[in-house]
């Protein structure tokens, strides 16, 4: 079970077929696992900020434990995953006002909805 807030690696598939390890947060809820055997979505973190209408910069206080270098949430690649996907577990979580910050990106980004 992995948990909404939760940092963790999987392999993402971009648009020309490869496939890289990439970290990522998890974004929906533990019970989404249940129902559908693993599965939960989660949204890309990049350290290349290719598209700045969609990214939002991670500040160190932002999470649990602070990156290494300079990452975005790239709030318009969400994906879904199995469990079994998972290449490892980071042990870090997004503090919760920030995880809804990415969250409303997320909406905006995807589905053009503006939340206040």
């Amino acid at each position: 079970m992995v948990y909404q807030r939760e940092i963790v690696e999987v392999p993402y598939q971009f648009p020309d077929g490869t496939v890289k390890p990439h970290m990522a947060l998890v974004v929906s809820p533990p019970n989404l696992q249940e129902d559908e055997d693993g599965m939960f979505y989660a949204v890309l973190i990049s350290s290349k900020n290719y598209n700045p209408q969609y990214t939002i910069e991670i500040k160190g206080e932002w999470l649990m434990k602070p990156l290494s270098k300079t990452s975005f949430f790239v709030t318009h690649i969400l994906t879904f995953f199995s469990e079994d996907q998972i290449i490892q577990r980071l042990n870090n979580f997004i503090r919760q006002p920030y995880y809804d910050t990415v969250v409303n990106k997320v909406i905006s980004s995807v589905f053009g909805i503006e939340i206040e």
